[in-house]
């Protein structure tokens, strides 16, 4: 058992030495692993990252867009020229064409990716962003408006039946009380959107012309003819229709100071423009993770020349697996690329202007198509990119698995030197504690012999013990504290 534990351990620390060594990530025994969230990456853009509502303008999507489409452009217009040449070397010395050399170009190459790919990430983030404030401030235009549009419908429902009874109440001779006009005259205030600015000034038009009828009402001298008279019952209808007024007046007011200010923020920004950015970012980072693939098959494929690590595995090199991936990556490159070019010239065309904003306020409909639209698509991504992933990842398998495999021969050769090791410490110990155990044995015999001789008196008392009776004893204790020196935890046990 305590042998068994030795060659363990010495397995486990092996292993964790020759996996550092080699870059494979095998955890020594008894440690987690460290895993990735849900099985999704945030490196690459593929865990869910809910989002709030933030004001990141169009102006600024476009930046942040246009970078990554700078870097974009070469593989989006096939310049092979000027992909490779942003990654060679030349130095003062002239070209250096070895492979390790285009090794370190791949793998430079490969690590731009995966920032353009960070940046990608972020991008859509804030695009998102972008596209929750868009839709909150709609929301929030929309719900004040409605709050401010029923108001007036209720003055309206509210004030007419007084307005008529003002009305009907007036026997004077109309040159100076003239009939309230029932509200609104300037729109249908009962059509879903109303123009309800002009349907207010109707509603202030009404309160200015009963308050100047009240001075008319009140003057002392009005009842001078006899068809021009102010009955009793037509000063409490007029009073009546002016509370009324004066008291809705007072509620919509606040309630169009609001929605007049909301739909101005509202009005600064366009749901569906920033929508189109969210697309135009999500296909960036589609083909960047393409891209990124094609420069890290490229790095390990030249990386693997003349390498121990290239290795058959099932049939062929290492490296031609490898080198196959690329027919596959290059489609996949192509079939992401023709989705960016058209999510290109659709954020470029409706930057400026939507035509939905030329005849309507309300982009619900048209946003919602586009959403479902955007969604089916990305779905359908999902599956297809999926095809080039999982080639990529199998070969990657066989890679991490032909490594594990070499780690793990490795953790065992070294595990086997230090169990053998032991094994001679422990049997040198054995060997130093015999020889030492002989030498006390010979020292003792030796002391014996050099105390030989009768030294003592002919009369002894009867009962005293002569002292070369304890040699035997002594030598015993002399072994004991030789194998306690050899064995110090003896030490605790043993007393003298």
């Amino acid at each position: 058992m305590f042998n068994n534990r030795i060659r363990t351990a010495a397995l486990a620390g092996a292993i964790a030495i020759s996996t550092a060594a080699s870059g494979v990530a095998i955890p020594a025994f008894a440690q987690e692993t460290t895993v990735t969230t849900n099985g999704f990456n945030d490196a690459d853009g593929s865990t869910a990252q809910p989002v709030g509502p933030v004001n990141h303008t169009e102006a600024e999507l476009r930046d942040a867009t246009d970078a990554t489409g700078n870097y974009l452009e070469a593989f989006q217009t096939g310049d092979i020229q000027a992909i490779v040449g942003a990654y060679v070397d030349a130095g003062e010395d002239g070209f250096d064409p070895s492979e390790q050399a285009i090794f370190e170009a791949f793998e430079a190459a490969r690590n731009e990716a995966t920032q353009q790919l960070a940046f990608s990430k972020d991008t859509i983030t804030k695009t998102r962003e972008s596209v929750n404030y868009a839709l909150k401030v709609d929301q929030e235009a929309t719900e004040a408006f409605l709050a401010y549009r029923n108001a007036l419908r209720g003055a309206q429902q509210a004030i007419n039946p007084l307005i008529e009874a003002g009305n009907d109440a007036d026997r004077t001779d109309r040159a100076e009380i003239k009939d309230y006009a029932d509200l609104y005259t300037q729109t249908d205030i009962a059509v879903e959107t109303p123009q309800v600015a002009c349907a207010f000034q109707d509603l202030k038009a009404v309160q200015a012309e009963v308050d100047a009828d009240f001075e008319w009402l009140g003057e002392f001298g009005i009842d001078q003819e006899d068809a021009n008279y102010v009955q009793r019952y037509h000063i409490p209808a007029v009073e009546a229709l002016k509370a009324e007024i004066d008291a809705r007046v007072a509620a919509i007011e606040p309630l169009r100071a609001d929605s007049i200010a909301k739909n101005l923020e509202a009005q600064k920004s366009d749901v569906l423009v920033r929508q189109l950015f969210l697309e135009r970012a999500t296909a960036q980072r589609d083909t960047l993770r393409v891209v990124e693939a094609i420069f890290a098959t490229a790095a390990r494929y030249v990386e693997l020349y003349e390498s121990d690590e290239n290795v058959n595995v099932e049939g062929d090199t290492l490296r031609n697996h490898y080198v196959a991936l690329l027919p596959t990556l290059f489609g996949a490159a192509f079939f992401n690329i023709d989705i960016l070019d058209d999510a290109d010239e659709a954020a470029e065309l409706y930057y400026l202007e939507w035509d939905t904003d030329l005849g309507t306020n309300d982009e619900d409909a048209a946003y919602a198509e586009e959403k479902r639209q955007f969604a089916l698509l990305t779905y359908a991504k999902v599956f297809i990119n999926g095809i080039w992933q999982e080639e990529v990842k199998y070969v990657q398998n066989l890679d991490d698995g032909a490594r594990a495999e070499t780690a793990r021969v490795e953790a065992e050769r070294l595990a086997d030197e230090a169990y053998r090791a032991e094994q001679l410490r422990i049997a040198q110990e054995a060997t130093d504690a015999q020889k030492a155990i002989a030498d006390a044995l010979a020292k003792e015999a030796e002391n014996g012999n050099n105390n030989g001789g009768d030294n003592s008196s002919d009369d002894k008392e009867t009962g005293s013990s002569d002292i070369g009776s304890w040699g035997p004893f002594a030598a015993i204790a002399a072994i004991i504290a030789a194998i306690a020196a050899i064995f110090p935890f003896l030490s605790g046990i043993v007393k003298f």
